[in-house]
């Protein structure tokens, strides 16, 4: 009895502090949240934070990399437009894109730089060349290797389908939109050229027809620069030669044109594009890079520039932000640009 009384008294004692004490357990990860729950909170962010979180985990990663991505940012009506820039680089056999990106560190500091598509540091969409015809709109990929795939989808749908392929595959065409009609140059293997060098898809019927050979003249081998419409009329800008050429729908026929007056790669300063971005004005230039006394290498140089209407009448420029963006050995060839929407 007094044994039993005794095991009972030890029994109740307190027991030491450090055997009631348990870990507290660790807060809920963001990680631990389902992939459709980070994917809506990756689209309401902007892609230029997306670099470094594609470091932070093999998941993020993975999503920042997914098509879904793209479509849950149509959703959310969070896409932004970048500006690419398409060069020949003398050591590459293929023309190379980059990407104008203002990390967000650099915001304040008004600092970019161009990054190279594709990047193991930053993931954007490789180009496509968006054309819009009423409601629909329809895209060309850019870049290797050559495809024949032409894209189509609503202006309200995000998803694209194939509408009917190109004659022949290309790489890097030029393409503009006249009458409901999308007219397509340049881009296709050397065999195909004479056959094929332009072409153009009428969206009311959806079939292709190819444009008459402009001939060895006209019928440029490097990447076109510019198509663009004046006054009923295909303008067809290259990076060769003295001349231009250009196409006439209602004869069907081609001639040649004097190039316009544009900046020159060879002077100490020159212009290399202007292009309408956001609303502002975006200028590219190049010089001769700093402290290099045998002039191997240029710097590409950007700036944004906002207008403003003053009472006067009068408008007014505003440079928010210059800065070099990309070093490039100098006998690089500027070959065209673009701005897409992702």
């Amino acid at each position: 009895m007094l044994q039993s009384s005794v095991q009972a008294a030890a029994s109740a004692e307190v027991e030491p502090p450090w055997k009631k004490w348990k870990p507290n357990p660790s807060p809920p990860s963001f990680l631990s949240l389902p992939d459709v729950i980070i994917l809506h909170c990756l689209a309401r962010i902007s892609k230029s934070y997306y670099p470094k979180l594609s470091l932070v985990s093999k998941t993020f990663r993975s999503l920042i990399l997914s098509t879904e991505l793209g479509h849950a940012r149509f959703h959310h009506k969070t896409q932004e437009p970048y500006f690419s820039i398409c060069l020949q680089l003398p050591d590459r056999p293929r023309p190379s894109w980059f990407t104008l990106w203002v990390q967000p560190d650099q915001v304040e500091k008004k600092k970019a730089t161009f990054v190279q598509v594709p990047s193991s540091s930053y993931a954007p969409q490789v180009p496509l060349l968006i054309l819009a015809v009423g409601s629909d709109v329809y895209a060309l990929r850019q870049g290797y290797p050559p495809s024949q795939v032409m894209l189509v989808r609503n202006r309200e749908n995000f998803l694209w389908s194939k509408a009917p392929n190109m004659t022949v595959a290309r790489v890097n065409p030029a393409a503009c939109v006249l009458d409901g009609k999308i007219y397509v140059v340049g881009g296709c293997c050397e065999a195909a050229a004479k056959s094929c060098w332009g072409e153009v898809f009428d969206t009311k019927t959806r079939t292709w027809e190819t444009l008459p050979d402009p001939g060895d003249e006209l019928r440029f081998s490097s990447v076109i620069k510019k198509l663009e419409i004046i006054g009923g009329m295909v303008y067809v800008t290259s990076n060769e030669g003295e001349e231009d050429s250009v196409y006439d729908p209602k004869t069907r026929t081609w001639e040649a044109i004097g190039k316009r007056l544009e900046g020159d790669s060879m002077c100490w300063v020159g212009l290399i594009e202007t292009v309408q971005f956001c609303g502002k004005l975006l200028i590219l230039w190049d010089k001769f890079a700093p402290l290099r006394g045998n002039c191997e290498e240029r710097t590409i140089c950007c700036a944004l520039v906002a207008f403003e209407k003053r009472k006067n009448g009068h408008v007014w420029g505003k440079v928010e932000w210059s800065s070099p963006v990309l070093t490039v050995p100098s006998s690089y060839l500027f070959l065209r640009s673009g701005v897409i929407r992702t």
